[in-house]
């Protein structure tokens, strides 16, 4: 779970835009790789695999709204 602290270190990382942007284009280019992966999997192991990759990419795509979240005033 992202804490305040945590989510003041990775704050310029977020709400810089054009880093942002870049950032999730590529995340989102890996999660499509990812599920096309996941689609023609033939093994147990490697759709386990890709099923963990695709959850830590949803995450890192979600990271700008869980820090405005986080640091939003209450």
């Amino acid at each position: 779970m992202l804490n305040k602290e945590l989510a003041a270190k990775i704050a310029p990382l977020t709400n810089n835009h054009q880093i942002w942007v870049g950032l999730e284009e590529y995340l989102k280019e890996l999660l499509d790789l990812t599920n096309k992966g996941l689609a023609t999997a033939l093994l147990e192991s490697e759709l386990r695999q890709l099923q963990g990759k695709a959850v830590l990419l949803a995450t890192l795509l979600n990271l700008k709204n869980d820090v405005e979240k986080v640091m939003k005033p209450k």
